[in-house]
C-alpha cells in the first residue's frame, strides 16, 4: 500500500485563517514529514487519510470535518492505482466512490470520474462507507476477519463469536501514542496484538485457526450451556416429581379409605325424614303428655271417691254406734248425767249430755248413697285403668319416634362425615392430575446430550494447527525479537540489551544490567520506539521470509512527544528513515511541531509544510 495524492476542498471557519481552502499534498516512498505549528493541521491531515483508509477517523476534531466538502485520495495498492473520492455536506458523508484506472486518469477525476476509470464500489452514508471501504481493502491485501470467542458473562448463557475485521488490521499503520500501552494496534482485548503478529507474520493457517478455534469454543460453549441447563432441568423436573409423588401418594390414600367407607346416603332424603321424624316425635310427645294428664285426673278422682265412699260408710258406722251408747257422766267435765235430761233426749231428742236436737237418719237414704258412691269409684277406677293404657302406648309410641330421630341424626352426621360422592371425585381428580403431572414431568426430563461430533472435530483440528503454529512461532518470535531490538537500538534505545515477544502478544524488556521488565512498565517514549520497531521488525521478518505481511504504510504522529527530546527526535526519525531504505517500499509519513527535524536528518523523502505566509496547513 503506498499513497501518492491527498486533496482536500472546503471553507474553513474559525479565527485562524478562515475562508475557502484547496490544497493538495503529494506523498513519495520513504520519509514524509509533516511539520507545522500545534493545532495547525498536522494530525488531521492523518485523520483525513484514516477517514479515507479505514472507513471513519479515529480523532478527527468535529471542526475540522465540518469544513470538509470534497476529498480525494490517490494510492497504489498490490501495484494497481485506486481513487478514493469522498463528498461531504454538514459532516455527513452524501457520496463516496473507489475507483480504478491510471494515475493521470485519477488525478481528472475529482470531480466526476472520468470515463475511463472504472467504479469499484459506492456509498452515500457514513456506515456505508466504512463497511464498503473495510471490505475493499480486506480483499485487496488478502486479509480475513480475525474470529475471537467471548466467554459468556454467567453460566446460563453461551458465548459469542466476535469478528474483528479492517478497522483491527489499520490500527497496525497507525499506532496509537507512547501513553498507551498496547504493544501492537489498537486493541488489547481479544488477543489482538498476538493475532495480528500472527497474520502479518503469515504464520500457517493463522486466520483459519482463529475461525476454527472460536468455532470449537463457541460450541462447546453451547454444549457446556446445554449440559447446564438439563441438569438444572433435571433437578428441577426432580424436585417437581418428588411433589407430584408426594401429592399422588397423599390423594391415593384418601380415596383408599373413602372406597372403603359405606355408601353415604341423600342428605336431602335424611333432612326430609328427619323433619317427618321431628313431626312423629312431637305429636307422640303431646299425646303421652295429654294422656298422663288425664290419667292423673282419673286417678285423683279414683282417691276421691275411694275416700268419699269410706266416709259415708265410716259415717254410717259411726251413727250407729254413737246412737248405741248411753254415758252417764259427760265425757268433758264428768258431770252426772240426771234422769231429766235422759227422758229429754228419748222425749224431744234432745242430746242428754249437750242438748243438741238429734237427727234420726234415714236406712233407705244411707243404702241409696252408698251404691251411688259405688258406683262412681267403680266408673273412676275404669278410667284411670283405660287411661293408664292410653298413657302406656302414648309413652311407647314417644320413645319409637324419638329413636327415629335420633337414628335419622346419626344417619345425617355419618353422611356430613363420608361426603362420599363429593370427596370421592374430588380424591379421583386429585390422584389422576398427580399422576399425570409425574408422567408428564418424567417425559419432559432432557436425557443426556453427548458430546457432538462437530465439538470434536473442531477441538481436534484447533489442536493440529495449534500445534503447526507452535512449531513456527518459537523461530519467528525469536527473529522478530532480534529485529525489533535492533530496530529499537537505531531509534534510540542505546541502553536496551535483549527483547522478547511473547506467544501471548505481549513483550520482556531487558535493559541497564540485566533486569527484566514488561512493555507497559517502559516510559511513554520507550513504548512508542518499541512499538515503531516492531512493526518495522514485522516488515524486515516478513521480507527476509519472502511472505506477504504487513501493508508497508505508517502513519505517526507527533514524533517529538511522550519524552522525545530534541536529539532522541533527530535520532528516532534517522532510524525511521534508515529502516525506509532497508525496506524497499516502506512508506511512513510523520508529523513534529519541530519545522527543523527533517532538515537535520538527511534521507528524509518529503517535507509538508504550511505556504508562505500561512500557519496551517489547511
Amino acid at each position: 500500500m503506498r499513497l501518492d495524492r491527498l486533496r482536500i476542498r472546503g471553507e474553513k471557519a474559525g479565527e485562524v485563517e478562515p475562508g475557502m481552502f484547496d490544497e493538495t499534498f503529494v506523498f513519495d516512498l520513504g520519509v514524509t514529514v509533516i511539520a507545522a505549528d500545534n493545532l495547525r493541521g498536522k494530525t488531521s491531515i492523518l485523520e483525513v487519510l484514516t477517514l479515507f483508509l479505514r472507513g471513519e477517523p479515529r480523532n478527527l476534531q468535529a471542526d475540522v470535518l465540518s469544513w470538509l466538502n470534497e476529498a480525494s485520495l490517490d494510492m497504489h495498492i498490490n501495484g494497481q492505482a485506486i481513487g478514493l473520492r469522498l463528498s461531504l455536506k454538514d459532516s455527513q458523508i452524501t457520496d463516496a466512490r473507489i475507483l480504478a484506472g491510471t494515475i493521470a486518469e485519477l488525478a481528472a477525476s475529482d470531480d466526476s470520474p472520468a470515463a475511463s476509470t472504472t467504479e469499484l464500489a459506492r456509498a452515500q452514508s457514513n456506515a456505508e462507507w466504512a463497511e464498503q471501504v473495510g471490505a475493499f481493502m480486506m480483499t485487496q491485501l488478502g486479509l480475513e476477519e480475525m474470529q475471537v470467542f467471548n466467554r459468556a458473562r454467567s453460566d446460563d448463557e453461551v458465548g459469542v463469536i466476535k469478528s474483528h475485521g479492517w478497522p483491527a488490521y489499520f490500527g497496525v499503520l497507525y499506532p496509537p501514542s507512547g501513553a498507551d500501552t498496547i504493544l501492537l494496534g489498537s486493541t488489547a482485548g481479544d488477543q489482538l496484538p498476538v493475532r495480528l503478529m500472527q497474520v502479518f507474520l503469515d504464520m500457517p493457517e493463522a486466520t483459519r485457526a482463529m475461525r476454527v478455534r472460536a468455532l470449537a469454543q463457541r460450541l462447546d460453549s453451547e454444549f457446556n450451556a446445554e449440559q447446564r441447563r438439563g441438569r438444572d432441568t433435571n433437578a428441577a423436573i426432580a424436585r417437581q416429581i418428588q411433589e407430584a409423588t408426594t401429592r399422588q401418594t397423599t390423594a391415593d390414600a384418601r380415596l383408599q379409605a373413602l372406597r372403603h367407607q359405606a355408601p353415604a346416603e341423600s342428605l336431602q332424603e335424611l333432612a326430609d325424614s328427619a323433619t317427618q321424624a321431628g313431626e312423629r316425635a312431637a305429636t307422640a310427645r303431646q299425646m303421652a303428655e295429654a294422656a298422663t294428664a288425664a290419667f292423673n285426673e282419673a286417678q285423683v278422682a279414683r282417691v276421691a271417691d275411694e275416700k268419699a265412699l269410706n266416709g259415708l260408710r265410716e259415717s254410717k258406722a259411726a251413727s250407729v254406734l254413737f246412737h248405741g251408747l248411753d254415758p252417764r257422766f259427760c265425757p268433758r267435765c264428768e258431770t252426772a248425767i240426771g234422769d231429766e235430761r235422759r227422758s229429754r233426749e228419748h222425749d224431744e231428742h234432745q242430746c242428754a249430755v249437750c242438748d243438741t236436737t238429734l237427727h234420726a237418719d234415714d236406712e233407705d237414704d244411707y243404702t241409696e248413697r252408698e251404691a251411688q258412691a259405688v258406683q262412681a269409684l267403680a266408673a273412676t277406677r275404669a278410667a284411670e285403668k283405660a287411661l293408664d293404657a292410653a298413657m302406656n302406648k302414648a309413652r311407647v309410641e314417644l320413645h319409637g319416634a324419638q329413636e327415629d330421630l335420633d337414628s335419622i341424626d346419626e344417619r345425617i352426621t355419618q353422611a356430613q362425615r363420608v361426603h362420599q360422592t363429593a370427596e370421592r371425585i374430588q380424591a379421583e381428580h386429585e390422584f389422576a392430575a398427580a399422576t399425570a403431572v409425574v408422567e408428564a414431568l418424567r417425559a419432559m426430563a432432557p436425557e443426556e446430550v453427548e458430546t457432538p461430533v462437530s465439538v470434536a472435530v473442531l477441538n481436534a483440528a484447533n489442536k493440529i494447527l495449534r500445534e503447526e503454529i507452535a512449531q513456527v512461532s518459537a523461530a519467528l518470535y525469536s527473529e522478530l525479537s532480534d529485529a525489533t531490538r535492533d530496530f529499537a537500538h537505531s531509534f534510540g534505545i542505546s541502553e536496551l540489551e535483549h527483547v522478547k515477544i511473547k506467544g501471548n502478544g505481549t513483550m520482556d524488556v531487558t535493559k541497564g544490567g540485566g533486569a527484566r521488565s514488561s512493555f507497559s512498565s517502559q516510559s511513554p517514549g520507550e513504548r512508542l520506539r518499541l512499538r515503531y520497531a516492531l512493526v518495522v521488525a514485522l516488515l524486515r521478518t516478513a521480507r527476509a521470509r519472502d511472505i506477504a505481511g504487513h501493508p508497508g504504510l505508517l502513519l505517526l504522529d507527533s514524533l517529538k512527544a511522550e519524552e522525545v527530546q530534541d536529539d532522541h527526535a533527530q535520532t528516532l526519525l534517522q532510524g525511521l528513515v534508515s529502516a525506509a531504505v532497508e525496506e524497499p517500499g516502506l512508506q511512513i509519513l510523520v508529523t513534529t511541531a519541530d519545522k527543523t527535524l527533517s532538515g537535520s536528518v538527511s534521507g528524509v523523502a518529503g517535507t509538508i509544510t504550511p505556504k508562505p505566509n500561512r500557519t496551517s496547513l489547511f
